[in-house]
């Protein structure tokens, strides 16, 4: 992933800099003039993983790359759309305690000396897009590959690959893409190329995807199973009952 993000020379300097909190603000502005900004940084990305416990795959943007805005735990793909004002919340209150309070489950407070309610963990998938002001609950541990969140959304349970959810709580709206193509994506594992391969693809990049022809990007269409396959959408209400 490296090659294919910008890195400065002073980037061990800049990561050095940042334990200081004064100096935090200039180096995120550094990292943003000169190292292509959230789309492309890899002092950015150290600073998520060394000082916030958030991971970040290459191309991602939005409000996951700012420092601070996720909690530890939380994993980005490559490819993630994360729009302004998107909330991560990795631990609930207790509901079957005489206190939901803070101070008796949270060591950081003084009270205790272990937490007594433990954080959970959050895998957004690659090429994943999140609407703005979408929150994201403690029951929810995977946002799958290529699936929509709308804006305002709550989240609280996983959300399949390619699906599009919404509403509070979330429930699944559709899926982008009937299941024989959705497979065919997923196995051509196109996120893991650079956006320079992509682009020399840009007609079809930009394209709507027929499911009936043949894409560069993609497996090759194999006829015989396409027209044996199960209706488009068929594995939808299933999930839509899980969702419900």
């Amino acid at each position: 992933m490296t090659a294919e993000l910008q890195r400065s020379a002073i980037s061990p300097l800049l990561l050095s800099a940042y334990r200081s909190e004064p100096l935090r603000r200039f180096v995120i502005k550094y990292c943003y003039k000169f190292e292509g900004g959230d789309f492309h940084s890899a002092t950015l990305r150290d600073i998520l993983q060394r000082y916030h416990g958030v991971t970040a795959g290459a191309y991602s943007y939005g409000e996951g790359l700012i420092p601070g805005s996720f909690p530890a735990g939380v994993t980005i793909g490559r490819y993630v759309s994360i729009a302004a004002g998107v909330l991560i919340l990795l631990r609930n209150h207790p509901l079957n305690r005489l206190s939901t309070h803070p101070f008796f489950f949270n060591r950081h407070l003084g009270f205790i000396e272990k937490d007594a309610m433990q954080f959970s963990k959050l895998e957004i998938g690659h090429d994943a897009w999140l609407g703005a002001r979408a929150i994201v609950t403690p029951g929810c541990n995977r946002i799958g590959i290529g699936a929509v969140v709308a804006a305002g959304a709550v989240v609280t349970k996983d959300v399949p690959d390619f699906a599009v959810v919404g509403g509070n709580p979330a429930r699944i709206i559709k899926f982008r893409f009937d299941q024989p193509t959705i497979d065919r994506i997923l196995a051509s594992r196109w996120w893991e190329r650079s956006v320079k391969d992509c682009v020399a693809f840009m007609p079809y990049m930009t394209a709507t995807i027929d499911p009936s022809v043949e894409h560069p990007l993609l497996p090759a269409l194999n006829t015989a199973n396409a027209n044996a396959a199960a209706p488009a959408h068929a594995h939808d209400s299933a999930l839509e009952k899980e969702h419900a």
